[in-house]
């Protein structure tokens, strides 16, 4: 299997695997032709003003202050004297859409709903507007959007008036006084147009405001600042007059009810997605028509949080609920129908209503969810895995007519008491059914996993016996492929048969028919290889190192977790040279080693969770960089390079890359400047930012392919665009990262007595000298084996021959690239794998979803441009994985290992951490449990994909120049 087919599988394998989890645990299977249902009796209020603050904290929200004081003190008092309170629980990915889509939709969409939002997809489902009589809302999400347009007679939407959102420059509170000031409008409007006054006073309306400002707040000054807590007072403020405006104009009919939320929230440094507290709780206020008065807690031991106590709420009762439990709590106020494809129950902590009401809403919500269960059952049963149909027997007998039994006999305490039951069996049959392809689901993606692993091992084995790569073609072992496969190709085409035949979603076919390509492969190369055994013993002599290394991935595994155990491993890594002889490493390069290593686990090991903005300590990493790269320059051995034109070329390239990012640190200090007074960058400091950009990945294909020049250059050239993309640590950490790589390969090179890859080498004329005595027989072939080009453009991936230069070829030396696997080979790999992802931890922690900063993007522009900042944040990741590579790439030069053997390594070891993290994640427990696994494997799988294209990138960085000898 050539090389380039092995990383094109690699990418497509771990793609998929990707998207398995989305598949696996969190499937929103949405059901065509259900009948809607309601309750039968008048609701508790004509109207309901819904007002969503967008990822406003519920701490934030509820607590007091040190002083003692609200920062929302009209909220806090309905919650105390008015109305109820509590806690509305979010899903991961906690974002706009997705939060939108539960609160009114009744369920969780899947994670892709983000993709969805930036793409601007239409809503296949139904939600609480579309059976109002009216619905208006101001400054709505792109989900209101959709639905509309869907309705233009009946729901009025206004949206924020700036075709760009700004993220800087811009007071957050002018987002929210428009809306304050539109519905004030509306409302004064209504007094004076008798035509819309009387639509305004029809049943079923609803008022939707959406608050964008503070999450565009949290987003620039971070949750924890006085700023934020400022701005939530505004919140606060214009709430309470918004509030007045509506019981003034419906003359306090007492028939409007107020549900006050957000949509998600936020962490400390002003980040969501993931599913840590600050993200998932949400502050929930519900006062008004049909909704009960405060009533006093009476056990606190009921919630397994203290955040009653945390924010003083401790005499109050608080009704926590699921984020799409909001969407029947809405519907039933205002006497809608319920969304046909919400799966939560309707909170009846919230009402205060007669019995007989209460049992009708209740009823009524328990046969919608009915009927979604009957229709999920159906499909299940129709579905790819009916030939296994388990049935889920909870629901079966006559408890609808025992039901209406008991509401003929006006019996509703009992009634609802059924109700309550059967509600919670219907929502348990639902998730059954929902999670029915879990198991086979996650046995298909985990088989795909393990046989990839098993692939890779056994192309590395084969690498391993067969030095020159001979192809066993006995005429019994031709036949046996032959009939593999054949046979796997007809099961392959009964499978798509019996796939198409029961309506599979697309994505399931690639989950289930990805572990027989893959397993037939494993299965030929068995038979290719004579004697798996026998070749595996021949391998005993790497079982300690192979031990090691398994012990290290599983390190790296907890490493994510806990930042410490990723720092320890980074030590371990400094710590191995000492196992070697003081013959072949040098004393002064050990220490240097050493001890750059150690401050680079420094720096790896700062605590997750943390991701502060220090523009001062960016500032100090640039000007370090700025000053590393004049030293490098001036100490680089630009006489090895061939060519007088290429060598002045290259001296002048390098000359430009330090002035390039001595701008760029100049750009940062203004742009910092610009950020920490709340301005935009100006247009004439952002086209220079991307012109460095685009120069900085072209600029080294026009340096010489020596490993000094070339490395050197990739290095400087990445840095300027990497410092503009930096609000924190992020330059400190390149720059070590550089270093540690570089001393690295150093140590490599000594260890396979190659001559220096990076240190000062031998002046040309000694090389000419010793050139010269060797091709007149005069010198020590043996003590100049190792002494070939240091050009990378001769490092070839499959070959078994080294191309080599023509003094190697008229000394005699033997010159080929070695293909068996060596110890060596396996501590290079692991070291791979350890400085990736220490480099992904030093741009920023980011080894999880909700590590980003829109802040990062500032130099580049100060727009609300999800796509573009998503490009930058995917290459501002993919520089330490790229520079680690090219690195290696170099170690491999100077190890004389196969390429081929390097990639094999990095599959079989990222293969197993992936089936680690993929075991880890589930959907059972906190959402923060669920959302720290899930990320965590999400992070792995892109890594690995990123490790695919990578090899493929640092060749052509490596290898590819602009010019000719």
């Amino acid at each position: 299997m050539q090389t380039w087919a092995l990383i094109l599988a690699g990418f497509v394998i771990n793609g998929i695997v990707f998207i398995s989890v989305f598949d696996i645990y969190f499937n929103t299977p949405l059901e065509d032709g259900l009948a809607p249902h309601k309750s039968k009796l008048p609701p508790p209020a004509k109207r309901l003003v819904f007002i969503v603050a967008d990822g406003l904290r519920a701490d934030k929200t509820l607590m007091l202050q040190p002083d003692g004081t609200s920062a929302a003190p009209f909220l806090r008092s309905i919650a105390e004297n008015v109305g109820a309170w509590g806690v509305s629980t979010a899903g991961i990915p906690t974002a706009t859409r997705p939060g939108h889509v539960a609160m009114t939709a009744g369920f969780y969409e899947d994670p892709t709903s983000v993709a969805k939002d930036i793409g601007g997809a239409d809503l296949s489902f139904d939600d609480v507007f579309q059976d109002t009589t009216y619905t208006w809302s101001w400054d709505s999400p792109e989900v209101l959007d959709k639905v509309a347009i869907a309705h233009p007679d009946k729901m009025f939407s206004k949206k924020f008036p700036g075709a760009r959102k700004y993220l800087s420059g811009i007071d957050p509170k002018d987002m929210d006084s428009w809306v304050f000031t539109e519905v004030k409008n509306f409302i004064n409007e209504g007094k004076h147009d008798e035509h819309l006054k009387e639509k305004m006073s029809q049943d079923k309306v609803l008022f939707f405001l959406h608050l964008g400002g503070i999450d565009h707040a949290g987003y620039i000054v971070r949750p924890n600042s006085q700023r934020y807590l400022q701005h939530l007072r505004y919140l606060d403020d214009g709430i309470k007059d918004i509030v007045g405006q509506f019981e003034d104009f419906f003359e306090h009919d007492g028939k409007t009810a107020y549900i006050f939320t957000s949509d998600h929230g936020m962490t400390n440094w002003g980040a969501h997605g993931e599913g840590m507290p600050d993200e998932i709780h949400c502050p929930l206020i519900v006062w008004g028509s049909g909704i009960r008065k405060p009533i006093p807690e009476d056990n606190l031991n009921a919630y397994p949080d203290t955040l009653s106590q945390d924010w003083s709420m401790t005499k109050w009762k608080r009704t926590n609920i699921e984020q799409p439990s909001l969407a029947p709590l809405m519907a039933s106020l205002i006497g809608v129908t319920y969304p046909m494809n919400a799966v939560y129950p309707f909170p009846e902590g919230f009402l205060d209503v007669p019995e007989e009401e209460l049992f009708e809403i209740m009823y009524a919500n328990l046969k919608q969810l009915l009927e979604n269960y009957l229709a999920i059952e159906w499909s299940t049963h129709t579905g790819p895995l009916a030939f296994d149909f388990r049935k889920y027997h909870k629901l079966s007998g006559s408890y609808l007519t025992d039901i209406d039994a008991l509401r003929d006999g006006k019996s509703y305490s009992q009634g609802i008491r059924m109700i309550r039951e059967k509600t919670l069996i219907a929502v348990e049959g639902i998730q059954h059914y929902r999670l029915y392809s879990e198991v086979p689901l996650w046995i298909a993606t985990f088989s795909s996993l393990f046989g990839w692993f098993c692939l890779c091992m056994m192309c590395l084995i084969q690498q391993h016996i067969n030095v020159e790569d001979v192809r066993i073609a006995t005429p019994l072992v031709s036949n046996t492929k032959t009939i593999i496969l054949q046979c796997s190709v007809i099961a392959f085409i009964m499978d798509v048969i019996i796939l198409y035949a029961q309506s599979t979603k697309f994505t399931n076919y690639l989950h289930f028919l990805l572990p027989l390509p893959i397993w037939t492969c494993v299965i030929m190369k068995w038979y290719e290889i004579d004697g798996i055994l026998s070749a595996i013993k021949k391998m005993s002599e790497l079982a300690s190192m192979a031990a090691i290394c398994v012990v290290g991935l599983c390190l790296y595994v907890t490493g994510l977790y806990y930042r410490g155990v990723m720092a320890s491993l980074v030590v371990m890594l400094a710590l191995w040279v000492y196992r070697f002889k003081k013959d072949k490493l040098d004393n002064d390069l050990m220490k240097y080693y050493v001890g750059v290593m150690i401050a680079f686990a420094i720096v790896c090991g700062k605590p997750t969770g943390d991701r502060d903005l220090n523009y001062n300590l960016a500032l100090a990493g640039s000007a370090l960089i700025t000053i590393f790269a004049s030293l490098v320059h001036k100490q680089l051995d630009w006489s090895a390079v061939k060519g007088n034109y290429i060598r002045h070329f290259g001296y002048r390239v390098g000359l430009y890359q330090i002035c390039k990012i001595g701008v760029s640190t100049l750009i940062l200090v203004h742009s910092s400047y610009l950020t920490l007074h709340d301005q935009r960058t100006p247009l004439t400091v952002q086209v220079p930012c991307w012109i460095i950009l685009i120069v900085s990945i072209v600029e080294p294909t026009f340096v010489h392919t020596d490993v000094q020049s070339r490395l050197t250059a990739i290095s400087l050239s990445i840095a300027a665009p990497y410092i503009l993309l930096s609000i924190g640590q992020e330059p400190l950490s390149y720059l070590l990262m550089i270093l540690a790589l570089g001393l690295y390969v150093e140590v490599e090179s000594h260890l396979t007595e190659s001559h220096p890859i990076f240190l000062p080498r031998t002046s040309a004329r000694d090389r000419n000298e010793n050139n010269r005595n060797i091709m007149n027989g005069h010198g020590n072939v043996k003590q100049h084996k190792h002494t070939r080009s240091n050009d990378l453009l001769m490092v070839q991936s499959t070959v078994s021959e080294w191309r080599s230069l023509d003094f190697v070829s008229k000394t005699g030396v033997d010159s080929y690239c070695k293909k068996s696997v060596t110890t060596g080979d396996l501590r290079r790999g692991l070291a791979t794998i350890i400085f990736c992802i220490c480099g992904l931890i030093g741009a920023g922690h980011i080894v999880s979803i909700n590590s980003f900063d829109v802040q990062d993007v500032f130099c580049f522009f100060t727009t609300h441009n999800p796509p573009i900042m998503g490009v930058l944040m995917v290459f501002k990741l993919t520089v330490s994985v790229m520079i680690t590579f090219c690195f290696m790439r170099a170690a491999n030069l100077a190890t004389y290992t196969s390429l081929r053997n390097h990639s094999l390594i990095i599959f079989v070891m990222s293969s197993f951490v992936s089936m680690i993290t993929f075991s880890l994640v589930t959907n059972k427990g906190t959402w923060t449990d669920i959302g720290e696994k899930v990320s965590h494997h999400l992070v792995i799988q892109a890594a690995n994909m990123c490790y695919s294209l990578e090899f493929g990138l640092t060749h052509l960085l490596t290898t590819f120049r602009m010019y000719r000898n």
